[in-house]
């Protein structure tokens, strides 16, 4: 996933809010321009050096994916919170895939420049990013424990490279269909312990 630094410089304040400042700078220069800066425009706009940029990212890509990140673990912080509530978890699955979808269609230019970035998983940058929150389901929902380590990885990686699919495509116009629809079919290719959680959740 994103370069994570250590712990105790993640904790420092300043660290946050340069991080936080170069992430909202490329968010408002994609807004504005439509058009990928370079670094030292993003550092300028984010009101910090250059050398700055490098304690933070690698690249422009790893922002844009970084901005996504902090999306979609908000939105999972939801979705949780619900399952935790008593909602039905099939329509907290959907409305959090609707929100996910309707999240990456306004961060479009962002969304395609992040898709660019080559992770250390292999995955393109979408594709590492939607790894990381099924893992992360994968540890709240204790998602079949029974079943192999290697089992795990596969489908894993499955779920979230068809995710990644569906994604593209929807936000990049090659697939049709309401919102709603969407969700539906990305829906269909989350693992049933996703679908359907253990009890324990709910309680």
């Amino acid at each position: 996933m994103v370069s994570d630094q250590s712990s105790t410089v993640g904790a420092d304040p300043r660290f946050t809010r340069s991080r936080r400042a170069i992430a909202d700078a490329l968010t408002d220069l994609m807004l504005r321009t439509q058009s990928c800066p370079s670094v030292s425009a993003l550092a300028e706009a984010a009101g910090i050096h250059r050398a700055t940029f490098y304690n933070h990212f690698d690249s422009i890509e790893e922002v844009a994916v970084y901005v996504i990140a902090e999306d979609f673990r908000a939105l999972r912080t939801l979705d949780l919170s619900d399952r935790q509530m008593g909602a039905d978890p099939t329509t907290v699955a959907l409305a959090t895939l609707n929100a996910m979808l309707d999240s990456l269609r306004q961060r479009r230019n962002l969304f395609l420049l992040a898709s660019t970035w080559q992770s250390p998983s292999g995955l393109p940058g979408i594709g590492d990013l939607l790894l990381d929150q099924v893992r992360s389901l994968r540890r709240d929902f204790g998602g079949g424990e029974r079943e192999s380590g290697a089992r795990h990885s596969l489908e894993d990686i499955y779920t979230a490279s068809g995710v990644a699919g569906v994604f593209s495509a929807a936000v990049g116009g090659s697939l049709d269909g309401e919102p709603e629809e969407i969700a539906v079919r990305l829906y269909t290719l989350l693992p049933e312990w996703i679908r359907q959680p253990p009890e324990s959740l709910t309680t």
